[in-house]
């Protein structure tokens, strides 16, 4: 609905401001789940973009098992994007594969991650320092490369995507979710 959301990398939301946040996610484990969020965030008739994905790359042991190695995995996720509150909010549920969600113990209907895409063209490194003092800091719990999608976007374009998720839960009670857009 809002495509220059999407792919121009000029669009900049309410929140850019601060910490360059630029996507909420929350966690659904079904489809009542996914109709839950909608209705508490009001965005029940509001139109998404969904796409599903697969995803390949490693998820730490856990915070329970102290495994900070990581372990091979394949996953597979449903996603849904808003952009009506001028940020992107994601629906994630995974439906397949090992997960930072499942690792951690995150309860459905809840925020599961805050994120922020890195456009084409730039580094993690030119992220805010108090970006770098908060995320680098933290040890990472899930990072995947993208090998598939369905949105039509994504499809014409070639784009992937590399998603490094930091346990950042001890200092901002939350994961922060680095997006780095990988163009074809």
């Amino acid at each position: 609905m809002y495509p220059e959301l999407m792919t121009n990398d000029k669009a900049l939301s309410p929140l850019m401001g601060l910490l360059k946040i630029d996507q909420l996610a929350f966690l659904a484990r079904s489809d009542e789940d996914e109709a839950a969020i909608k209705k508490q965030l009001r965005l029940t008739n509001a139109n998404w973009v969904e796409d599903y994905v697969v995803a390949e790359g490693y998820v730490r042991g856990g915070r329970k098992a102290g495994d900070l190695r990581g372990q091979p995995s394949r996953n597979t996720a449903k996603l849904m994007f808003n952009y009506d509150m001028g940020v992107e909010i994601e629906i994630l549920r995974y439906t397949e594969g090992h997960n930072y969600a499942d690792e951690a113990g995150i309860k459905s209907c809840t925020l599961c991650h805050i994120g922020a895409h890195v456009n084409k063209g730039s580094s993690i490194n030119e992220l805010p320092p108090a970006l770098h003092h908060f995320v680098f800091a933290s040890p990472i719990i899930q990072e995947v490369l993208t090998k598939s999608h369905t949105n039509e976007f994504l499809l014409t374009t070639g784009r992937r995507y590399k998603y490094t998720i930091y346990d950042t839960l001890p200092l901002l009670g939350v994961f922060m979710k680095v997006i780095e857009r990988i163009e074809a």
